[in-house]
């Protein structure tokens, strides 16, 4: 008999069940990372704290099954850590978990996102059980220290944030990710030792940006976001921001790698990332189901 309880004081267990799960394809889940201090760093940025936003299975003592939401009223958008789960009855465990996770959801959020491997075949089945339409195609890419090789120099003046420039990177922003886990308030909220949003400029206008972050417990660094105006493509402003965010982040001691995540069909933007030395980890797809 499965049993379907809250997390609360069983944040280890959670992680351990996660980490020993998540580095198979057939299981793997993006929201999480990958790694003990992937995993423990992606939950420490929760805005729904583990402890209340996930619930566990258990068959007897053994711990199968974990499934979890963390969510975003400003954005309207919910990102569902799962289901993950390791019994032979593997989808009734999961829709269970799903049943008690649900409640854990602001009734307020409307989207509700799924990330995986495409290798995990679960899911797809699971999503398509319960109504979540594929909404995208991804590729996550990695940057090893060792494997960095940033261009020679800058045509473009890339600097730090200033204010006087929100209004059209808010703007911008919205045209190039009108769906964005962040939003451009966000971001420069974010702002501190750990998360930098740099900008491209020309003559008082803003040309694009890239906000990144760094993991000191994970030893890896994040490209977030990272776009530029469409009528300047062509003039590798992207280039230079990219460059500019990575050497930030390889300025920390403790970064080893970074990561990011791109649309599998842009052909453009991978050949950007692979010119410095990224290669591709994972192939994920997402899924999305709208509320109502």
């Amino acid at each position: 008999m499965i049993e379907i309880i809250p997390c609360k004081d069983r944040f280890d267990e959670l992680v351990q069940f996660v980490v020993r799960l998540n580095s198979d394809g057939m299981h793997h889940i993006g929201f999480f990372g990958e790694g003990e201090a992937d995993v423990r760093a992606s939950l420490a940025e929760s805005l729904i704290p583990p402890a209340e936003g996930f619930v566990m299975a258990y068959e007897g003592d053994q711990l199968v099954g974990v499934f979890g939401a963390d969510a975003d009223p400003e954005i309207n958008r919910a990102w569902l850590f799962g289901p993950l789960v390791e019994h032979p009855d593997w989808h009734t465990v999961a829709d269970q978990l799903y049943a008690k996770a649900l409640a854990r959801i602001p009734v307020e959020i409307r989207d509700y996102d799924l990330f995986c491997d495409v290798q995990n075949t679960h899911i797809e089945a699971f999503a398509m059980r319960h109504g979540f339409p594929l909404n995208s195609e991804n590729a996550v890419l990695t940057l090893a220290r060792e494997n960095y090789r940033p261009s020679a120099g800058r045509k473009t003046q890339v600097t730090s944030y200033q204010a006087e420039f929100f209004e059209q990177f808010e703007q911008l922003h919205k045209t190039l990710f009108p769906n964005a886990y962040f939003s451009a308030r966000q971001m420069v909220e974010k702002r501190d030792e750990n998360h930098q949003l740099f900008l491209a400029l020309e003559e008082g206008r803003l040309l694009g940006y890239h906000f990144c972050k760094i993991e000191p417990p994970s030893r890896s660094g994040y490209v977030d976001f990272i776009g530029t105006d469409p009528s300047v493509r062509g003039r590798s402003i992207g280039a230079d921001l990219l460059v500019a965010g990575l050497d930030w982040m390889f300025s920390a001691p403790t970064t080893n790698k970074v990561n990011l995540t791109v649309d599998a069909d842009n052909a453009p933007a991978r050949h950007l990332y692979e010119k410095v030395g990224f290669v591709t980890d994972r192939v994920m797809r997402g899924y999305r189901k709208r509320v109502v």
